[in-house]
Parts: C-alpha cells; structure tokens; sequence
C-alpha cells in the first residue's frame, strides 16, 4: 500500500483574496421605507418617508395622476481604498415607495427636503379638490 494519499492542500488564508471569502447571494435588496402622513392645514398634507443613509441626488419622486412613487439608493460609503471582508446583513440598496393619494394634489406646488435621513415633502391639495360655497340663486 502506497503512503502517499491524494490530498490537496488547503490555501493558506492569506493567499485569498479579500472579496473571494465570502459572496452575497444577492445584490441589492428593495426596501419600502417607513412613512408618515399629517394634516399641516385645510389646504396642505405632509408625508415623511424615513431614507437612512440616502443623498439628496439618490433620490426620484414621481407622480402621475394620485400615483405617488419615491425611489431612493442607497450607496455604500467605503472609502475608496478599504475593501470589507465581510459585513454581517446586507444593507437595503434601494428604497422604493408607491402610494395611491386619496387627495388631488397640485403637481406644480408639491415640494420636497431631506434633512437628517427624513424625506419630507409637502402636498398641497389641489384647487379643484378644496370644497366651494356654492350660491343658491
């Protein structure tokens, strides 16, 4: 009987290469954000969606007809020249938000700000929604 037996020997750990240790098994991952709606007065509603970790250039906010729909990405922020070997949970890549409005809003007026990861925009109800007087002749 032959003493030598078919063995392969393992790499030494340091000869793999950082990003070869371990591999996702997905890419990204879509996350709809936490949100809050308030009535700021008669004539304007105010959503809050929470986008942690999102650019204010990261970010798409559409709406066609009562469709409201925010999409944000979310970068990963490594310094250029560090790799991780490893990081624990996958962060959500990208935030996506579609709402169907129970208000007409006006389109023109609507405005948005991202302070402190908190996405606010303002939704003013639109002319044709606010309720009239109507005069009896």
């Amino acid at each position: 009987m032959s003493s030598q037996a078919n063995t392969q020997v393992a790499p030494n750990c340091c000869d793999v290469a950082p990003e070869k240790v371990a591999t996702p098994l997905t890419r990204e991952r879509e996350v709809e954000p936490r949100y809050h709606t308030r009535r700021v007065d008669e004539h304007t509603w105010q959503l809050g969606v929470v986008l942690p970790g999102v650019k204010r250039d990261d970010i798409e906010i559409s709406l066609e007809e009562n469709e409201l729909e925010v999409v944000a990405h979310r970068r990963h922020n490594v310094p250029e020249n560090w790799r991780p070997v490893q990081t624990e949970r996958p962060v959500p890549t990208v935030y996506r938000l579609e709402l169907t409005l129970a208000i007409d809003v006006d389109p023109e007026r609507i405005s948005a700000k991202l302070e402190n990861g908190i996405l606010t925009l303002n939704l003013p109800v639109a002319e044709s929604a606010k309720p009239r007087r109507i005069s009896v002749e």
